[in-house]
């Protein structure tokens, strides 16, 4: 048994860097998104404090993941 079998981590280094491109993709939607939906509820005049919140923790995610890509390439 390897290790990747043994952690169930795959080490394979195309494989990671896909699957953190994947990941990036993700997060960019969902960052896009978060963004487009809280200038529009700051609009109509919503609380947007808790989803302003969330959207920052999301950016962090983003950060980290491209961290994580470019040491990986």
């Amino acid at each position: 048994m390897n290790d990747a079998e043994e952690t169930g981590i795959d080490r394979d280094p195309v494989h990671l860097s896909g699957c953190l491109s994947a990941k990036r993709s993700s997060l960019e939607q969902r960052l896009d998104d978060g963004y487009r939906r809280i200038d529009e509820a700051v609009v109509s005049g919503a609380d947007v404090s808790e989803w302003e919140a969330f959207w920052f923790q999301l950016l962090g995610e983003y950060e980290e993941v491209c961290r994580e890509l470019d040491v990986a390439a």
